[in-house]
């Protein structure tokens, strides 16, 4: 082929006109046989391009346009731009947190890094290069400016812009789309409009100073890049216990015995049960002998928090935990996690643990903190009854490089990039992905959120996971499960989750759903809509499951405690934002229900609850004096009425970061007797 190209009197005309009929083909194509509007639109603008290089042939440029080009500063733009999109970017992202991205299929998230430099280095070396090749001189030198302004509003764009955002996922995803003013988008094409005539003043130095800064700032971003990799391989070697822990779970439950059942329902709002069971009163049925306390508080409103008072109890809330400052917060947490399992072990009692939150301080529970109690049983069940995971990967290959885009572009084009976090994927804009959700608004959305598959398949296997036993055996289960915290939105009425979710007729014809007494819950945004359906549809499973134990003569003889580590700011409630204090009580007002052994009734219990209780409640009438095995004090809830409980606002929620003696500082308030009354609270300070 090379040699073929080499006999042509001209080359580069040959190979325009193969560009041009490639471009004129396939954008006839896309005519005659379209698909959904905007990916028409970039593929016109991609086959439009092909065509380019037959038209820039016979541009005639009057002027100043018949400079040398300059192939060096062109090169060194285009491999700046390489760095910076495909390696720096997405090693910078996987390595803030890069146990989110590993599975149990145990793989260094580094190999995303292939994808997205490939794909980089193709669109900015590979494609840009070859406009850059068939381009006559004239073109050459105008490119070789575009490309070093192009370097420079890519950094300025995404160190100085689009900050803030929020939660962001493994999956490349925001929990709000990006939204900026319209004030914010022209300061934003001000500045880029400022900073291209600057730049393009600056080519008119000498050029090899550009090509020197260029290539300085690719050497920057190339060790930076090497560092996040070293930071995640790092992280991914000391993970290296996730490869030995795919067994499946199942646990016991005896017929005759005694069975007590502790289920944590990460980020479960206690404030909008009663609008689950306004909507669902068959529920109070199935959850026949349980009672639920409004009144209850958690120590904060992130799991690292929380879990570890809701596990170990008072003497592991956040205060109690900094007191403790001779002890790392990782070696505290670990402790907690097993005072309860410990305990019942101690006591006879069969005893399994399931997915328990940041042990060994990782966000992939390492079960090896229970290895010296040979009798206590721990699995990791989120994620293993999930399908397509191979999509999961697909997508951050694919969008890895595009989310770079995303964050490098002025401010004005970033929502048709970001897509509703699609980023233009088509099987995703047909609704066929089966591991992202993409929203359109509060009651519409295409796809499936795969982290709330992950752990709500958990909760449809519970009875796959039950194991009958007959005989008087006595059963502990400690159980977390996120189904409540990855939140998404579902098909109703029966909350289940679809490809494709329209709720636009439900919602309309059942708005009186959400009035109780004249007291209103707000429904107005994704957030709202997401948390209160992911929270019905936990509910929903968890009574078919009680459904379960009922018909299989183990449900009387079975205490059972679902509780939340904390709950969500969602301002779902307008009477719970106080304003004099700025907060959303909601964000600590987790879900506890209890039922008791042979109890009977739905009731409401309105006493001041903590997420600390939970031990008390878990071991009452069951173990005679029970003391914490680690630190041989009592077990009791003494401490909730000695004084008023304080609670962190902080939102530091990261393991990776916050880890040392201390929490890190944040806004803390204290409560007493009510939290629902104002007055109750007071703010302590930031410390």
């Amino acid at each position: 082929m090379k040699n073929i190209f080499y006999k042509l009197k001209n080359p580069k005309l040959v190979l325009s006109v193969i560009s041009f009929l490639a471009g004129l083909t396939g954008a006839v194509y896309f005519i005659v046989k379209p698909t959904y509007l905007k990916r028409e639109v970039l593929l016109m603008i991609f086959f439009v391009s092909l065509m380019l290089p037959l038209l820039l042939c016979k541009v005639k440029f009057k002027g100043k346009l018949n400079e040398t080009p300059n192939k060096k500063l062109f090169m060194a733009g285009c491999t700046f731009l390489t760095l910076l999109t495909g390696l720096y970017i997405p090693s910078l992202v996987i390595s803030a947190s890069p146990g989110e991205f590993i599975s149990a299929s145990y793989l260094n998230p580094n190999r995303y890094l292939w994808s997205s430099f490939l794909l980089a280095a193709g669109a900015f070396i590979i494609w840009i290069g070859f406009f850059y090749l068939l381009a006559p001189d004239n073109i050459k030198a105008l490119m070789d400016k575009l490309v070093w302004i192009l370097s420079g509003l890519a950094i300025i764009n995404y160190m100085a812009f689009g900050k803030d955002l929020g939660n962001f996922t493994s999956e490349l995803m925001f929990d709000n789309n990006p939204e900026y003013s319209v004030l914010m988008q022209a300061v934003n094409l001000l500045v880029m409009i400022a900073a291209a005539v600057a730049l393009y003043f600056l080519t008119k130095v000498k050029k090899e100073i550009l090509t020197v800064v260029l290539l300085a700032g690719t050497l920057a971003f190339g060790a930076m890049s090497i560092s996040n990799m070293n930071k995640t391989t790092r992280v991914y070697k000391s993970m290296d216990y996730v490869s030995l822990q795919e067994e499946l779970a199942s646990f016991k439950l005896s017929r005759e015995g005694k069975n007590v059942v502790v289920i944590m329902m990460d980020r479960a709002m206690g404030c909008v049960v009663p609008y689950i069971l306004n909507e669902r009163p068959e529920l109070m049925e199935q959850f026949d002998g349980f009672t639920f306390y409004p009144n209850t508080i958690s120590f904060g409103g992130c799991t690292n928090f929380c879990s570890p008072a809701l596990y170990g109890g008072y003497e592991y809330t956040p205060a109690a935990m900094n007191a403790r400052d001779d002890e790392l917060l990782g070696d505290e947490s670990d402790e907690a996690l097993k005072v309860l399992p410990v305990l019942f072990d101690d006591h006879g009692f069969d005893v399994t643990v399931c997915d328990p939150p940041h042990a060994g301080f990782q966000y992939i529970p390492d079960l090896s903190i229970y290895d010296e109690y040979p009798d206590i049983k721990a699995y990791n069940t989120i994620g293993m009854f999930s399908d397509n995971p191979e999509r999961k990967d697909e997508l951050r290959m694919r969008n890895m490089f595009l989310y770079s885009i995303f964050k490098t572009s002025p401010l004005v084009f970033q929502n048709n990039i970001y897509n509703n976090g699609m980023y233009n994927d088509p099987d995703a804009n047909a609704g066929f992905d089966a591991t992202t959700q993409y929203i359109t608004d509060n009651e519409t959305a295409k796809g499936m959120n795969s982290y709330f598959m992950d752990n709500y398949t958990v909760l449809e296997n519970l009875p796959e996971m039950t194991q009958l036993v007959d005989g008087n055996e006595d059963t502990f289960l400690f159980l977390q499960n996120s189904t409540t915290h990855e939140v998404t939105l579902l098909q109703e009425p029966y909350y289940v989750p679809t490809a494709m979710v329209d709720n636009s007729e439900y919602d309309e014809q059942n708005s009186d759903r959400f009035v109780i007494d004249g007291r209103e819950m707000n429904y107005d945004t994704e957030e709202q809509a997401k948390h209160y359906q992911t929270n019905m549809a936990m509910w929903i499973i968890m009574g078919e499951w009680m459904d379960y134990l009922r018909e299989n003569g183990v449900y009387d003889n079975t205490r059972i405690i679902i509780v939340a580590d904390h709950g969500r700011d969602t301002l779902q409630f307008d009477d719970m934002y106080y304003d004099d204090l700025g907060i959303d009580i909601g964000y600590v007002n987790p879900l506890l229900i209890v039922k008791d052994f042979d109890s009977e009734g739905f009731t409401v219990d309105d006493t001041f609850m903590t997420i600390a209780d939970v031990p008390t409640l878990a071991t009452e009438g069951v173990i005679a004096n029970p003391v914490n095995p680690f630190t041989g004090n009592a077990i009791t809830n003494d401490e909730k009425f000695t004084h008023p409980q304080e609670i962190t606002f902080s939102h530091e929620y990261d393991i990776l970061v916050n880890n040392g003696y201390k929490f890190i500082p944040g806004d803390w308030y204290s409560v007493h007797d009510d939290i629902f009354e104002e007055d109750n609270w007071e703010y302590l300070g930031n410390y």
